[in-house]
């Protein structure tokens, strides 16, 4: 007994020692966590915030790369969160350029050899029928987009990525070329592909699909140099001078690496999306111009061509074409002509040198000058004179005619007499001050860049002098032509194009535009009124070289331009081609819209511009319904009238709103028959549908009323077609009339 006594002391004192060990070692394992949550928090807390000496922060806008860098082993690296980039839309809020999700495909030929080496090693060709299967797969889907992709290519590429364990891009987006884009519907096709097999289906996650966000025009090549690109290597248009605006700004997200340990921290910053972009551009004016310009271009086979339409009133710019013939023969936007390209303006010209002539002459209508032929003697310092023998036609003499036919026959001499009889032989600084007045030498800013000023130098040689009459010699932007055109059109209120009419982001309008006012009146609003006439006179006079396009349903006004193309490699003129050009505006008497079209390197002369430039003003007049509301007052009052029964509950409704008088209708009666009275009233007679048996013969009724007049006698109706009831058939055993229904 006292044995036992014994044991268990001995196994409590065991149990003592034992309690006191496992709580000594809980009490300093405790201790140590505490101490060391001390020192984390403390000593190591700045390293945890991705501060202090032991963290390198490449964030830091101070930070240099240096050879010291490999000390550190805690970095804080920074990871960019892009914004959304704004859209841009026509005036009626349609899109014009916008974001799309495209893909970059790539095979991950590294990890594929490490996952199946020991298939590979013992059977290096075993998934050579995979890849056969795959490759014309790809080719078949990509054969268009990627032409030198053959299936001995695809083939390649996915054994050379495994046997030399290579992660390889199959297909890289170029944000610049849309045809080689892959979108979503392509990896969906990629994924779905038959030749994943159950056991295969592993095998494609080894095939990486990066998506990227690209810009994407929905009206596809229309407008598209104006809309611009923003993207590496090229940089114009919308897209780049707006870019401030549409591009938003970047966010970040800050990282803490500790060798291969990256740790998220608490710093920031929201990306903030760009902002959209509300142009002037209005898509279907935008669809005429280019179909019409792109048409007449392939019919002439132009070099390039340029139409621009600019709202009269507002300066919006409601469409602009740029087309240049491909080495295949299509006309594509690819150059931005309305403001860069180096050309003469040619005989469009003369209306400046008409303003200078108008605002130092008030016998316009009274005198005369010489056209066709005329030697013009510049005077000397000796007091000889040095003759100058020009030519217009090689068929007529030297003619005296008025400023009108000068103008309506576009004569060079003709207009070169007029100024130098009003500036004199040696005045061209005088004349050059008065088209400096016109803001024919001032730089236009615009939202989408500067249009700049004529080349007019200030050299009053004879020839130069000459030239610059009628347009010769020096070069003008084409979009700068139109401005002021638009002026007189404008009554003389000269306003700068505008592109961009407002900015939005997703809640509200940030921002409003609207035209720069260059000169409030270009010229005396008499010579406006004058110079009006003198174009019109140019599509509606007896001698002007746009008369075989003139349209009482399609009334504009305008001057023609033909010029010679200057060749720099030969130093001279090509006589056998011309530069060609029409700039005007319509409806005629309420000016709404001005346009120009220019075409490039073509052997006609300007008729062809003015063909274009009424084609695309029809179809936009009549896109307003212009010659629709001309017509409707000329048509006379006679409306066709049916002799079809009608329901008297809304007969005297219906003829009144065609504007017909009716007369008293017989009670007791549901329809009645028109007849005409007289010019402007309808008489009415009684109609009773005649019963086929216990059928009501509904024909000629319409669909409600039949169904009706069969519902009261006890008739179901089934319907086929639409319009009036043509023939009925009875159906005994359901009494059910089918009815056959047609337009009338």
């Amino acid at each position: 007994m006292r044995r036992n006594n014994l044991n268990s002391d001995e196994l409590m004192k065991s149990f003592k020692i034992r309690s006191f060990v496992v709580f000594g070692f809980m009490m300093a394992l405790g201790a140590a966590c505490l101490g060391m949550i001390i020192r984390l928090a403390i000593a190591e807390g700045a390293m945890s915030n991705g501060t202090g000496s032991k963290v390198l922060d490449t964030t830091d806008s101070s930070y240099v790369p240096s050879p010291s860098d490999s000390a550190f082993k805690c970095y804080v690296i920074n990871n960019n969160l892009s914004p959304i980039r704004g859209e841009i839309y026509d005036e009626q809020g349609r899109l014009l350029v916008g974001n799309f999700t495209v893909f970059e495909v790539a095979f991950d030929g590294l990890h594929f050899a490490n996952e199946y080496k020991d298939t590979l090693s013992k059977d290096p060709k075993a998934f050579d029928e995979l890849f056969t299967t795959l490759s014309k797969a790809l080719f078949a889907q990509f054969k268009d987009r990627y032409p030198k992709y053959t299936e001995s290519y695809y083939f390649d590429f996915f054994t050379q990525a495994v046997q030399k364990k290579k992660y390889r891009t199959l297909f890289a987006v170029k944000e610049w070329d849309e045809k080689s884009w892959v979108s979503g519907s392509d990896t969906a096709y990629i994924k779905h592909l038959s030749c994943w097999k159950m056991g295969e289906r592993k095998i494609r996650a080894y095939l990486n699909y990066v998506p990227t966000s690209v810009r994407i025009n929905p009206y596809g090549d229309i407008a598209r140099r104006t809309l611009g690109m923003h993207v590496e290597g090229k940089h114009y248009g919308m897209e780049y001078s707006m870019n401030q605006l549409l591009a938003g700004q970047q966010g970040s997200k800050k990282f803490l690496r500790l060798n291969k340990t990256v740790v998220p921290l608490k710093d920031r910053i929201e990306p903030t999306d760009g902002y959209n972009l509300h142009t002037t551009i209005d898509a279907e004016i935008q669809n005429y111009v280019h179909n019409e310009l792109a048409l007449k271009l392939s019919e002439l086979g132009a070099h390039w061509g340029c139409a621009i339409v600019m709202e009269t009133q507002t300066g919006e710019i409601k469409a602009i074409s740029n087309l240049k013939r491909d080495a295949n023969g299509h006309y594509d936007e690819s150059m931005e002509y309305a403001f860069n390209a180096k050309v003469e303006p040619g005989s469009t010209f003369k209306l400046a040198s008409l303003l200078c002539f108008l605002e130092k002459r008030s016998d316009d209508t009274t005198c005369t000058f010489p056209m066709f032929v005329h030697t013009f003697k510049y005077p000397l310092k000796s007091g000889n004179y040095r003759s100058y023998f020009k030519k217009d036609s090689e068929v007529r003499g030297e003619t005296m005619g008025t400023v009108s036919e000068i103008i309506q026959r576009s004569s060079n001499i003709g207009v070169a007499s007029m100024i130098f009889d009003t500036y004199g032989m040696k005045g061209f600084s005088n004349y050059r001050k008065q088209l400096i007045k016109l803001g024919i030498m001032d730089t236009i800013h615009t939202q989408l860049g500067d249009i700049l000023p004529a080349t007019i130098r200030n050299d009053g040689r004879f020839d130069n002098y000459y030239g610059v009459c009628f347009g010769a010699g020096f070069n003008i932007p084409i979009l700068h032509t139109l401005v002021y055109y638009n002026a007189i059109a404008n009554n003389g209120k000269m306003v700068a194009p505008l592109f961009i009419k407002y900015v939005t982001n997703n809640y509200d309008t940030i921002q409003r535009f609207e035209a720069e006012v260059l000169n409030e009146q270009l010229v005396s609003p008499a010579n406006v009124e004058k110079a009006k006439q003198y174009l019109k006179n140019v599509v509606w006079g007896p001698y002007g070289t746009g008369r075989r396009y003139k349209d009482s349903t399609c009334r504009f006004a305008g001057k023609t331009g033909t010029r010679d193309i200057w060749d720099p490699v030969r130093k001279c003129y090509d006589y056998d081609h011309n530069a060609v050009s029409f700039c005007g505006y319509f409806p005629l008497d309420t000016p709404k819209y001005t346009m120009i079209v220019y075409i490039y390197y073509v052997p006609q002369h300007s008729e062809v511009a003015v063909d274009a430039f009424a084609r695309i003003a029809r179809a936009m007049m009549n896109r307003s319904n212009f010659s629709a509301m001309r017509k409707a007052k000329e048509l006379p009052f006679n409306p066709n009238i049916s002799s079809y029964p009608v329901n008297s509950r809304y007969f005297n409704t219906l003829f009144k709103n065609i504007g017909y008088d009716t007369t008293a209708l017989a009670t007791g009666h549901r329809f009645f028959t028109p007849i005409k009275d007289t010019v402007t009233t309808i008489g009415n007679k009684p109609w009773t549908p005649n019963p086929q048996g216990s059928v009501p013969d509904v024909r000629n009724m319409i669909a409600s009323d039949a169904i009706g007049e069969l519902a009261r006698a006890g008739y179901k109706a089934h319907i086929t077609g639409r319009g009036r009831v043509k023939s009925q058939t009875l159906d005994p055993a359901t009494r059910t009339v089918n009815l056959v229904l047609e337009p009338r």
